[in-house]
């Protein structure tokens, strides 16, 4: 299991829940790893790489067929699927992308190496590398990640 700060933030860290769940998400038919879900109110239709950081893991969705890069930050209430009942378009996340509280990242996106997803945002468009987005949608102009 990973016990290690993020490369880039050595605030960010994984607690033990979060690291069971990033465990357990790689054996959901287990009881205890629904047992464990359950109670923090996540849903993994993913295995989790195991460089993931999940500094609070409750209420946390990931689709079934969202893919994950390495080192990525995914904040409490986190949503990442698809629109609609399409399983087929499901968001991919690429290495170092940073995904704050609350944010949505929905459909066929792609968001590139370092992006940050600020709190709360709706994404239903691509994220170019390193950007940093706010709102819905919105990018903001002339601001670079610090994750990039």
């Amino acid at each position: 299991m990973n016990r290690a700060a993020h490369p880039k933030n050595p605030h960010i860290r994984n607690g033990l829940i979060a690291r069971w769940l990033i465990l357990f998400s790689r054996r959901p038919q287990h009881l205890p790893a629904r047992i464990l879900a359950f109670f923090a109110g996540c849903e993994f239709g993913v295995a989790l790489p195991l460089t993931t950081f999940l500094p609070h893991p409750q209420g946390v969705v990931v689709g079934s067929r969202v893919q994950l890069g390495e080192n990525v930050v995914i904040g409490q209430q986190v949503t990442l699927g698809g629109r609609d009942l399409d399983l087929d378009h499901m968001p991919v996340i690429h290495d170092g992308v940073y995904l704050g509280a609350g944010c949505k990242v929905l459909g066929q996106v792609v968001v590139g190496r370092g992006a940050i997803v600020g709190a709360n945002a709706v994404v239903t468009k691509d994220v170019p590398a390193g950007a940093v987005v706010v709102g819905a949608n919105r990018i903001l102009a002339g601001h670079t990640s610090p994750y990039a």
